[in-house]
Formats: C-alpha cells, structure tokens, sequence
C-alpha cells in the first residue's frame, strides 16, 4: 500500500453496538498494530448510553481481545484507547450534536486539521435523521475533509434508497461518500482483477466461447440469530443478493478498465449492472427460487423453523434462501448464465465463484473424460482464501482411467495470516481517499432496479421449505438441471486442514 496517511477522527454512530465490537474495534487495533493510523488520529464513540471514557475503553478492551485475530499488546493497547473518545446523545437530538461539535474542537489539534469521518453503524431509520444533525450544526464544515461512510442496507427499494441519497447530497458529494460492502473488501473478492487482467492465461478464455456458465454460491451455516427484526422485512434477496453477490457477478463479468483507479473500475462494474437481462413476471417464475427453512437437526441440535425464530411472523413469507439465474446481454457473455444462489441454515459456510469451462470435445479421450467433471477456476472467498483450478489427469496404473485433479493457490500459507481483512482494509482506504472498493450510487441504482422487479413479482406468492443443513430446495436444483447443468458442491481445499490446525495452535 502507498503510505499516504493522514491524521483525521472518526466519528462512529451507534458506537456500542455489534458492528464496533466485532468488526471496527479489531480492525481499527490491527490498523494501530501496522502504523496504519497516524499518530494524531481519534475515534469518537457516538452512543446514547452513559459512559465515562475511561469506562468505554475497559469495555471495548473486552471485546478487542475477544474478537481481534492478533494478540492484544499492551503497548499498542495504550496507544489506540488514547485515541478513543466516548460522546453520550441520542441521535435525535440536536443540543447532543452540538456538544459533539464542542468535543471535536476540544480534542482536535492543530496537527490533525480536524479531517472527518462520520462512520453511520446505527440502523437505516436514522441515516436521514443523522445526516440532518450533522448538516444543522454545521459539522461537514472543517478546515480538513469530511466523509460519511454507510453499512448497508442502503434503502430498502430503489425508491427509498434515491430518497435517502437525496437527503445525503444535501451535506456531502458522491466523492465524500463511501457506502461499504465488506465483500468487496476481501483480498480474494480483490485477487479476481489480478486473476484476469495479469495472466495471459485466463483474460483470452474469459468468455462465451470457453465458459459454459459461472456459479456463485454464499452458503451460511447459522440462522438469523437475534436479526429477526431486520431479517423478515429484508430476506435473503435484499441482505445478500442485491449488494454483495451483484458485486461479485460485476467483478467476474466485468470488462477491464482503462486505469485502476475508483471511477474506471466502478464504472465498468454498472456496465455489466445495466447489461443484465430485465426480469419479467414470466423470468420471474422460471429464473427465482426463493425458499424458508424449516425445523430439524443440525449436528446433532434441534433447530427453529424461520417462522419460529425471535421476532418473526409467524406466517412470514419471507425467504431465507434465493436462487437466480441472471444473462448478461454483451458480446463477452451473451448465452452463458450465470447461477446464483445464498441462503442460511445450509450444509456449510462458504463463499465461492465457480468458472465451469465448456467440455472439450476430444476425439481422442471423450470415451474417458464422459464421467469427469468440466474444468473449472474456482475462487474461493471464504472460509478457506484460495482459488483452485480443476483439469484432468490420467489415473497412475496400466490403464487409461482419466479423473479430476486440482491445483490449490493457499492466500494464508504463501502470504500469511496478518494480511488486512475486509474492514482494516476499508477503514484505512477511507482515510486516504480511495473509493475503489466502494460502491457508487449507480451500482446501487441499477443492483436495485433488478431486485425491484423480482420483489414486486413475488409479492403474492408463497415462499417453500428446505430443510436445515442441506444445499438449499429441490427447486434449486430444478432451476440449474432443466439447462442440464448442476449445482457443484463445495470441495475444501487441499490445504484446509493444515488451516484449521494451525488455528488451534
């Protein structure tokens, strides 16, 4: 990374809630850890709760060395909580934002140039009443920068999320704002630009003539837990399709852009947005499985039904797992289909992108290859980091048995594992101006504009049940075999196990 760090405060919304605790208190210590932070920096905790600093610090301590992947050293402790400020208001209130802004001036040194960011981990209802507080005191104004930073969701339909882009240009510019999808933020989810545009060997087969189709699949292992609440107005088409799976569909599909740079790369990510097939109520029904879990065993536990989860209608339509099959209509992807599918309470947790390549119609070795799978890239996002390339190899023995075999890239064993996570990384590029892994408001345009569609056609209809720990419902696979293809399920990793003892040292 180019070092150019400058001092600024960040000012997190909701500061003691899950978000803080589990993902922004461990990066924000690792970012500490690396000299990533500038020595005159500060966090500002925003939360409605009384707390003393001292208090706020002790508790988040807690957390840290809960959560943090690194040990917790005292040193770096020490100099992270002397950064750490705690801000007692409720969001609605005014007089609080006024005291906010005495606070920031009070800890601000001159050294720091009082650069801001406004980091809004509260929930979505008071995004607009947030933004309205901090534009009536006056508090986008600083003899440095001010950014705002938002956890998705961002709307809840296309009509909201202009509505709240509305209020937000109202005090800050498209440039000021960074709207997070810690997908994007994954070194895997990073390594697919370098995959396909610095490798001869994959850009010239990246297309409709070599690949058959592209599988994307983020699988979770868990229920909605305490999410009720959020969860039944959202489901799973709101909560994963339309931010972090439309990403990961734009940086497979997309076309390279002329520079790495924020505006070329977001760019030609809404090109691939806008190149996906509209839905019709008709695509609706043939293209969308949308499906519930249902009660049963998971290791041996009894699980909830959806309907039966904390805080949940009991007559909820509301899926907990989709399946979709979305044509990109340009030259490079024209017939090739690209299945997605995400849902919780299923057989593993994974994330990973499966380029199937077309069989290779061999004179020679069809009579062998007939039985073995297609070639495939697989990147693999997590749990394991890695990407693996299937092809096929002769059985060692007298006969000519053909079967497949895979190559596996290991991100943690050739880089190991200190590497910046999706929030350490994002954090550190919002404080040097990069918006390259953040989304634009025309991603989110146009990733709502196809949601919308599918929503408005499920509307009436009912949602069916797949049972807890298996790959989804029989529908699932309906949608991708009545093409005579197949869902692929997951394989870990060669060097899966090696991982997973090395965490329990």
């Amino acid at each position: 990374m180019e070092n150019k760090i400058e001092p600024c405060m960040t000012i997190i919304f909701g500061a003691t809630g899950d978000l803080m605790n589990r993902k922004l208190l461990p990066a924000f210590y690792k970012l500490e850890f690396e000299n990533l932070l500038h020595k005159s920096s500060k966090i500002i905790a925003f939360a409605r709760k009384e707390k003393s600093n001292e208090q706020f610090r002790k508790e988040v301590l807690k957390s840290t060395k809960k959560f943090s992947k690194l040990k917790i050293n005292d040193k770096v402790w020490k100099r992270l909580a002397n950064k750490i400020f705690y801000h007692q208001s409720e969001f609605q209130d005014v007089k609080g934002f006024n005291r906010l802004k005495t606070l920031i001036k009070k800890i601000c040194t001159k050294s720091a140039a009082c650069n801001r960011v406004f980091y809004l981990s509260a929930p979505p209802s008071f995004f607009e009443t947030i933004i309205a507080n901090l534009k009536k005191n006056d508090l986008t104004a600083s003899s440095g920068w001010s950014r705002i930073v938002f956890e998705k969701p961002f709307g809840h339909d296309l009509r909201s999320a202009k509505k709240l882009n509305e209020s937000i240009k109202k005090a800050f510019k498209e440039k000021q704002i960074y709207r997070i999808d810690h997908y994007v933020g994954k070194e895997l989810v990073q390594n697919l630009l370098v995959l396909r545009f610095a490798n001869s060997i994959f850009e010239p087969v990246w297309n409709k003539k070599y690949i058959d189709h592209v599988q994307i699949t983020v699988a979770e292992e868990l229920g909605i837990g305490t999410r009720g609440n959020y969860y039944d107005k959202f489901g799973a088409l709101k909560d994963m399709v339309q931010n972090h799976m439309l990403q990961l569909v734009a940086l497979t599909a997309m076309e390279p852009p002329v520079r790495l740079d924020a505006y070329d790369l977001r760019e030609e990510k809404v090109k691939v947005l806008r190149s996906i097939e509209q839905f019709t109520l008709k695509d609706v029904k043939n293209r969308t499985v949308r499906s519930q879990y249902g009660a049963g065993e998971i290791n041996g536990k009894r699980v909830n039904a959806y309907r039966n989860e904390e805080k949940i209608d009991k007559k909820s339509n509301t899926e907990t797992f989709v399946a979709l099959k979305l044509n990109i209509n340009n030259w490079r992807w024209e017939g090739i289909p690209f299945y997605l599918r995400t849902g919780k309470r299923l057989k593993e947790r994974v994330a990973e992108i499966n380029i199937v390549f077309k069989q290779n119609h061999s004179v020679l070795f069809d009579e062998y290859v007939k039985h073995t799978e297609p070639n495939m890239l697989i990147v693999r996002i997590q749990p394991e980091e890695g990407i693996s390339l299937q092809f096929s190899a002769k059985v060692p023995g007298k006969k000519m048995i053909v079967d497949n075999v895979r190559m596996d890239f290991c991100h943690e064993c050739r880089f190991g594992p200190n590497s910046l996570d999706a929030y350490e990384r994002l954090l550190y590029d919002i404080t040097i101006g990069d918006q390259t892994l953040f989304t634009s408001w025309d991603m989110v345009e146009h990733s709502w504009k196809i949601v919308d569609k599918i929503t408005k056609a499920w509307r009436h209809g009912k949602v069916s049940n797949y049972n807890p720990d298996s790959w989804g419902p029989k529908e699932a696979d309906k949608l991708i075999e009545k093409d005579g293809r197949r869902w692929y399920k997951p394989q870990k990793p060669s060097y899966s196990e090696l991982l997973q003892n090395d965490s329990k040292q």
